[in-house]
């Protein structure tokens, strides 16, 4: 070694202070920069793994948010949709208790009007008989050889188309009638009723209910319908069978 110029004590002396020194830096500098490189590589991997879990939070957190919200609209769109239903049924059924008030009235008043309509056409009926007969003794005198009580009959049954006790033409009524209505030109009375249903009763089905109407403008007689079945003893019927035939002539 000496031949190489190389002094043996130097380089020994040289290697100790070499690996005094590098022990002494791996000791005092690099364990403890590797230690704190660590630490640091620990602080910021933790940083990384909250800042994850907070953003896995903040997403969870907007989900969460967003079904609330979405089921908090669901939840106003259902209860504006049944408020909304809720008025308008709320209308509807005051619609229709005004209506059926309204129609109730009206049907109340119509009721009323026709009992009176009626009732002063019975107390008309025995006025107008009296007149017609005063009128017919002023055109014929005192010539009329009927006495009073016939006379009243005879125009009693000519306003109210029942002669001795029956109505003309019910025999040519079918049996089983569904309906039927009965008009004359003045109301009958309880008697006159009870002839005209027990006139009818053999034509009519089982249950069946007659509807008596009053019109005086077919002026006397009486008038059955039953479907296409009519039997029309009007005096206001007879005359426009008087006045067709004799326009034929």
């Amino acid at each position: 070694m000496e031949a190489l110029g190389i002094n043996a004590g130097n380089l020994f002396v040289n290697i100790i202070c070499f690996a005094i020194a590098y022990l002494i830096i791996a000791k005092l500098i690099v364990k403890p920069i590797k230690k704190m490189t660590d630490n640091r590589k620990e602080v910021i991997d933790k940083g990384i793994a909250d800042a994850k879990i907070a953003a896995d939070l903040r997403e969870n957190a907007l989900q969460e948010s967003e079904k609330i919200l979405n089921a908090a609209r669901e939840e106003s769109a259902r209860m504006l949709k049944e408020a909304t239903d809720q008025i308008a049924q709320m209308k509807e059924d005051y619609r229709k208790t005004v209506d059926a008030e309204v129609s109730k009235e009206l049907r109340d008043s119509r009721e009323y009007l026709n009992k009176e309509r009626e009732l002063m056409l019975s107390n008309l009926r025995g006025q107008i008989i009296d007149l017609s007969i005063s009128g017919a003794k002023k055109i014929l005198g005192e010539e009329l050889s009927m006495d009073e009580a016939k006379q009243h009959k005879l125009l009693n049954d000519l306003f109210t188309g029942i002669k001795n006790g029956s109505i003309p033409g019910i025999d040519r009524l079918p049996n089983n009638l569904t309906k039927m209505e009965v008009t004359t030109a003045v109301p009958l009375t309880d008697e006159e009723r009870a002839i005209v249903e027990a006139q009818l009763s053999g034509k009519l089905a089982e249950g069946v209910v007659i509807n008596y109407v009053v019109d005086p403008k077919i002026l006397g007689g009486i008038i059955i319908h039953s479907g296409d079945y009519l039997i029309d003893g009007s005096v206001l019927g007879k005359a426009q069978d008087l006045k067709e035939a004799l326009h034929k002539r």
